[in-house]
């Protein structure tokens, strides 16, 4: 049975709250609520700065047929680097920063990987379009990575 708070997953592999060899005590694992906070100012932090970088790179005089394909690839650069790069230097994206969140390895504790993180980013897309079909998916564990409260 899982402990209050924690997915079967992380009591399964000794995560949340147990010590670890290597890395020491690793955090409890964030909430349903913090994740979907996040992934909400993520969202709107990729929008605004892809707005703001398609204007900036791309000065579309040919309306919506022009501007909608520079305006997309932007917001998918800004979501990229706040997800993979983010993650990858600070262990966290700009949401998940806001709501004292980081991103660590499922089965060690330690720091997230570039293909982890980058299969995570994609995940993402794939969960939140399915959301309400794929009950029970959480971006928060996915590839091998977990989202977890900052200590």
């Amino acid at each position: 049975m899982s402990a209050p708070g924690m997915g079967h997953a992380a009591s399964a592999s000794g995560l949340g709250g147990q010590p670890h060899p290597r890395h020491g005590v690793v955090p409890e694992v964030a909430g349903d609520n913090r994740l979907s906070l996040a992934a909400l100012v993520d969202g709107v932090v990729a929008l605004i700065g892809g707005l703001a970088l398609s204007q900036r790179v791309f000065h579309a005089t040919g309306g919506v047929a022009e501007f909608l394909p520079a305006f997309i690839l932007c917001v998918l650069a800004v979501s990229f680097v706040n997800h993979v790069f983010g993650t990858l230097v600070l262990r966290v994206s700009l949401g998940k920063l806001l709501f004292g969140m980081r991103v660590l390895r499922w089965k060690d504790g330690g720091r997230p990987r570039f293909w982890q993180t980058l299969g995570r980013w994609m995940f993402g897309f794939v969960v939140i379009v399915l959301q309400f079909v794929l009950e029970g998916a959480s971006v928060g564990q996915a590839c091998g990575l977990r989202t977890v409260r900052r200590r």
